[in-house]
């Protein structure tokens, strides 16, 4: 003990004959890590929220902050830094800790300043969770600018008005809010290159976007953590499997208040999320069961062109796209305005609408069977059990080489949409002396 104490007060004089001892340093063994964080933070300003480490860029990428923290380590510490500099970082966690700021939808940060949703831009610096990798020139919005490049790919990969369409949604990931209530897909066969706007943005949002599957929003509860503080998550080949539930999907699209999220090893925690999804494959989204309106009307479903036939394939393309990244950014900004002047509802084109009908068809097949007058007729003097609607249906799906939705499914989507077919749900339907339940305003049409 008496040794310690010796080679201590030694390793001090040492340090205090040199006189250019930090002051986080008590002697080459020891650190006063609350001074170190104090002066650390003096010179690289931090906050952490969720356990994640901010700065007036955004995101700290924690490999960096560690390197930052052992360099300067360096200046006294002579053994043990790689288990000091993990033991200061999780220190700096709690030095830094802020409750987590209420996302402002009324501004985009950007890399030297900011701009409001009127067009007025402020430089400066602030904290903020989510700021685009955009040095905004104001000058490039007052003159006429035409992302050249960008934009003749688009009309090359879409039609007009979806290019319309694909603007307002992309300035709608600018800002953190789900008032828009929609996700989009887009769609073709392959090969025209539309997983090439997922670059684009990933150079503009940096580490507020991520790509993930799609479908294991639903299916891996862990992976949803990932979704927090995020703008946009991309997926940039969709599986062609269908959903076994929407539920999650369906809050996360539409959430304005705090939703579950879990991280591994650790309990649930409430948290609200932004994200915005936008997904590229070559088949529409499909979900098992849920046939409601509300897994439809969250959907935007754009459909590509076919590539001109002498189109050359660019493997630079997207270094080119990238060039024009601030005017692509202005673009964006123009339909967000156009997106809030319409109270957030977006520019669908009639081949859009139609497009999410055929997805619905596609995956439940009630609204074709209700639609064939041979089966099914109409009128307020009709009733039917549920059992004899459902038989029909079933013989429907075979005579049509069509899979049948199970028996509860069936029923479950006939409730949901009675009120457009204009038939009600009874308790009381008389068949065989008997009260049973079925439907009225609907019959099966007499085969003669």
């Amino acid at each position: 003990m008496n040794r310690k104490c010796l080679e201590s007060n030694e390793n001090k004089r040492e340090f205090a004959k040199k006189g250019d001892t930090p002051a986080w340093l008590i002697d080459s063994r020891t650190v006063n890590e609350p001074e170190f964080c104090r002066c650390f933070v003096e010179n690289h300003p931090l906050k952490c929220i969720h356990g994640r480490f901010y700065d007036y860029s955004g995101i700290v990428d924690e490999d960096l902050l560690g390197n930052e923290i052992y360099r300067m380590l360096l200046q006294g510490v002579k053994s043990g830094i790689a288990r000091k500099t993990a033991q200061i970082t999780d220190t700096l966690r709690h030095y830094c800790y802020s409750d987590p700021p209420k996302p402002d939808e009324n501004f985009i940060y950007l890399k030297n300043g900011k701009i409001d949703l009127n067009g007025n831009f402020y430089t400066g610096e602030e904290f903020c969770l989510n700021r685009l990798n955009i040095a905004y020139n104001p000058e490039i919005r007052k003159s006429v600018y035409y992302p050249e490049k960008f934009l003749t790919f688009l009309l090359e990969l879409l039609s007009p008005e979806d290019v319309n369409t694909l603007q307002e949604y992309l300035g709608y990931l600018m800002i953190p809010s789900t008032k828009g209530q929609k996700m989009m897909f887009i769609i073709g066969q392959g090969g025209e290159g539309k997983s090439r706007i997922a670059i684009v943005l990933r150079e503009i949002f940096g580490d507020n976007m991520i790509t993930g599957n799609f479908q294991r929003i639903e299916s891996d509860r862990f992976f949803r953590y990932n979704l927090r503080g995020k703008l946009l998550m991309v997926d940039d080949d969709m599986q062609m499997s269908a959903l076994p539930s929407t539920g999650y999907i369906k809050n996360l699209v539409t959430a304005e208040i705090p939703v579950d999220i879990e991280a591994k090893g650790k309990q649930s925690e409430q948290s609200l999320l932004y994200t915005r999804l936008l997904c590229f494959g070559n088949g529409s989204p499909k979900a098992l069961y849920d046939k409601s309106k509300g897994f439809e009307r969250r959907m935007i479903i754009l459909t590509t062109l076919n590539p001109p036939e002498n189109r050359r394939n660019d493997p630079n393309i997207a270094d080119k796209f990238i060039d024009e990244k601030e005017k692509i950014f202005c673009w964006m900004y123009d339909g967000l305005q156009r997106l809030i002047q319409n109270n957030y509802k977006f520019t669908i084109s009639e081949k859009a609408k139609a497009n999410v009908k055929e997805t619905m068809q596609d995956s439940c097949n009630i609204p074709e069977f209700l639609a064939d007058s041979d089966r099914v007729q109409f009128g307020e003097k009709f009733c039917i059990t549920s059992s004899k609607l459902y038989n029909a249906y079933i013989e429907w799906c075979d005579d049509n080489a069509l899979t049948a939705l199970k028996r509860e499914t069936f029923i479950s989507w006939i409730k949901q949409n009675e009120n457009y077919y204009h038939i009600k749900y009874d308790f009381n339907i008389r068949s065989n002396n008997r009260h049973v339940r079925g439907f009225n305003g609907i019959a099966l049409t007499l085969r003669i």
